[in-house]
């Protein structure tokens, strides 16, 4: 099996397998029978779900010690189902708990070597953060230990299988599958690795250093679950039959045969096609693209034909049909045609089309107060008919020249500033919306921060935040040396008992003498939400850590620094930087479920050595750079900052950064803190959040653009360059910061050259002359 794309530490894809499988009317002579098959493998219990009435799911193995029960709920599940030799059963995940449970006994819950293998025709993709699962042993994240193992149906878009141990260490999951095909699901553990198979191809396979087995101590009662993860929890949707569990890591060569005589084995029944789930009328803007979409089953190959109203949409021959709308379209109606060798079915009632050429703000803008010097930002939350345009405003009405996107950007405001009112006009082809205006309060900086040395190379790349965390004992207020964003020093954010501070720890950058924080026990430095430093578009962010420890491995995964919002564990957006289980710096964007990606330094972390670590994300390409160096690069299209609107979850998440009532979050936000020290959604008492970090911190900035590779390498050499170009005879030098010195020999002596400011020019001479920036 070919794998997608290497990522590092939990997470690994795979490209489509044999995604439809083909059953075949007939074996050849020569071939096992399925169950001969699995019984040669001496497995320690078989379900094969032959039963067609009854509570008891027969242990086929040579023991038959461990029968199953059939939770069932009045109408699933339905057994006697086509299948392998010949009958399996089918569960339905909407209609209340239904599944096989196995009551808990230590040889089905092997610390050791163990295999499992289960064939699932899942007919729905799990929505709204739910998941489903098909085998599981596993009491999940309710219980003093996190323990077991099970497989899921991701409610990622698209769905994946994944196989997870709620330790944390082992996350291995396939590409997005089709439903109602037959899969069949194996992992093995050898003691040390655990691998996971599809189609008797290997996903992947990763060590699971924090496997922990099931304990009848643990929860009382840890069942082994098909068609559920062992808690109840994840009913799963669809058909499950053959489900074998072995106490030895079946091989590669086993797995395949399993699944090779299995797609020999099924039981055929011509099915006419129906529809599980029927195209829906959709209300969208003119110029955003519809798409409906059918849902149908029955014997395999599938044709499909779209219609509007009675007229046949050439080319329309898929389960969906998409196309960019107009306001003409408003008011149509689709249906399609599904047939198959047997039969053919229509789609009832027609799904009609709404086009709207409107307006509508989601979010008003809010007012805002900053320091002096610092940056100030207003974002509209608006939809409608494409393409929008925006323009900003002043009070008055007078246009704000290049102020056309959905955020203005205000740069070093002043006393001046205080007061003034803007607005935005939001405009498509067919209208136009003002919003109400707003108005920035500028006031007197609270606390001035001297900037010298090593702060001076930052401020002069123009952060909108930097926290220089050089404040006295006892402090409380982590202040903003530019911006308006100062953070609080909390012992006891997240923990019933308070973690500790070390004020004034020493730093680890270069040429600098500023104090530095220790952070232990889960303190953290708490900033509170703004959009400043969650811009959407192009960011950076940096800052120099030390680890005090490094991790055991599994699920020690500690966080140095996070913004990150799952108010509704749908999933999560922002980012976060974490010294991951396998002790490795790894940058993690989000983009409002957990198929994110992971930017991994695969040198490992030394406890009590400084490293400056880097985030800059493009727009484009989020590159992470450790120590100077870019470490990762990658891409991911659906990135949402912390507080936004993750596509396809907007209807969870609030527009306005608050929560919507009645539904439940991790901190009582719609956005979360920028936190140092530990991840932004961190609450122990749910088991998220991972661990603390455990080490010291020193200054942390973050910029509304990328900075470039040659601003990264001078921080952290904590120094500055001259640049230079020539105009006939005159050379002109630019530099960031500091003080323009000249010698007339490279060894010196250097001088200060009096009133010289960047762009300086300087004529070109017999003489040599040498130039260097003094930093102070």
């Amino acid at each position: 099996m070919k794998l997608k794309r290497k990522l590092p530490a939990r997470f690994y894809k795979m490209l489509p397998c044999a995604a439809s499988l083909i059953l075949l009317l007939t074996r050849p002579a020569s071939a096992l029978d399925y169950p001969s098959t699995i019984l040669a493998d001496n497995p320690l219990a078989y379900y094969r779900f032959e039963e067609t009435n009854g509570s008891v799911a027969a242990d086929s193995s040579a023991s038959a010690a461990f029968p199953g029960t059939y939770v069932a709920n009045g109408s699933y599940p339905l057994l006697g189902q086509p299948g392998i030799d010949s009958n399996s059963i089918a569960l339905s995940a909407s209609t209340g708990n239904n599944y096989v449970t196995v009551a808990y006994n230590s040889a089905l819950n092997q610390p050791g070597p163990f295999s499992f293998e289960v064939w699932a025709r899942p007919i729905s993709s799990p929505t709204g953060g739910a998941y489903r699962c098909p085998i599981g042993n596993s009491p999940a994240f309710g219980t003093a230990t996190q323990s077991g193992w099970y497989v899921y149906q991701t409610p990622d878009v698209p769905s994946e299988l994944a196989l997870v141990t709620p330790t944390g260490d082992i996350f291995i999951s396939t590409t997005n599958y089709k439903l109602f095909n037959w899969y069949h699901i194996a992992g093995t553990y050898d003691g040390t690795n655990m691998s996971f198979y599809l189609n008797g191809a290997l996903v992947g396979t990763q060590r699971a250093s924090a496997y922990v087995a099931n304990s009848v101590n643990n929860a009382g009662a840890c069942v082994f679950g098909i068609g559920q993860r062992g808690d109840g929890y994840g009913n799963f949707d669809g058909g499950l039959d053959e489900a074998a569990f072995y106490t030895n890591a079946l091989t590669a060569a086993q797995i395949l045969n399993h699944y090779q005589i299995g797609t020999n084995s099924f039981r055929n029944a011509l099915l006419a096609p129906t529809i599980a789930t029927q195209p829906a009328p959709l209300t969208v803007y003119a110029g955003q693209v519809a798409q409906f979409s059918v849902l149908a089953d029955g014997t395999a190959p599938l044709f499909y034909q779209w219609y509007n109203g009675s007229t046949l949409i050439h080319g329309a021959t898929n389960s969906t049909y998409s196309f960019t709308c107009a306001p003409g379209d408003n008011g149509s109606s689709f249906t399609v045609v599904v047939s198959n060798q047997v039969n053919t079915v229509t789609s009832t009632p027609p799904a009609t089309l709404t086009v709207s050429t409107g307006l509508l703000i989601d979010a008003p803008l809010t007012s805002i107060t900053r320091n002096v010097g610092s940056s100030a930002a207003f974002e509209i939350v608006a939809e409608g008919a494409l393409p929008l345009t925006y323009q900003w405003k002043n009070g008055d009405g007078s246009i704000i020249t290049n102020a056309t996107n959905a955020t203005l950007w205000l740069s070093n405001v002043q006393l001046a500033n205080n007061g003034s009112n803007y607005y935005v006009t939001i405009i498509n082809p067919y209208t136009n919306l003002d919003s109400a205006p707003v108005t920035l309060t500028v006031q007197a900086r609270p606390v001035t921060v001297p900037i010298s040395h090593y702060a001076s190379v930052v401020v002069a790349d123009g952060p909108t935040a930097y926290w220089r965390l050089d404040e006295t004992n006892g402090s409380t207020t982590a202040t903003d040396a530019v911006g308006s964003f100062d953070g609080t020093y909390n012992a006891s954010a997240y923990t019933a008992s308070p973690g500790t501070f070390t004020y004034d720890a020493a730093t680890g950058i270069p040429h600098e003498t500023n104090g530095a924080i220790g952070v232990s026990g889960g303190a953290v430095i708490t900033i509170p939400y703004a959009l400043e430093i969650n811009p959407t578009g192009a960011f950076s962010v940096d800052g120099w850590f030390n680890a005090a420890t490094v991790s055991s491995g599994g699920n020690d995964y500690r966080t140095p620094f996070s913004s990150i919002s799952n108010p509704y564990g749908q999933g999560p957006t922002g980012w976060l930087v974490y010294q991951t289980g396998g002790n490795n710096w790894s940058w993690w964007p989000y983009n409002g479920n957990y198929a994110n990606i992971q930017l991994t330094d695969n040198d490992q972390v030394v406890a009590n050595q400084w490293y400056y670590l880097g985030l800059v994300y493009d727009g484009t390409t989020f590159t992470f750079y450790v120590n100077g160096v870019a470490k990762a690069s990658s891409t991911d299209s659906g990135f949402v900052p912390n507080g936004n609107v993750p596509l396809g979850f907007a209807a969870n998440y609030s527009y306005n950064y608050t929560v919507t009532p009645g539904l439940p979050s991790y901190n009582g936000l719609g956005s979360a803190d920028m936190v140092l020290g530990w991840r932004s959604d961190a609450n122990p008492s749910i088991g998220a959040g991972f661990n603390p970090f455990a080490g010291i911190i020193d200054d942390v900035a973050v910029y509304n653009k990328a900075l470039t590779a040659q601003q990264i390498q001078n921080h952290f050499l904590n120094s500055t360059r001259v640049a230079f170009t020539t105009a006939g005879n005159k050379l002109v030098l630019t530099w960031p910061t500091g003080t323009l010195q000249s010698a007339t020999n490279v060894t010196g002596t250097y001088t200060n050259i009096i009133g010289a400011t960047s762009p300086y020019t300087n004529t070109i001479t017999g003489t040599q002359k040498y130039f260097r920036i003094e930093l102070h």
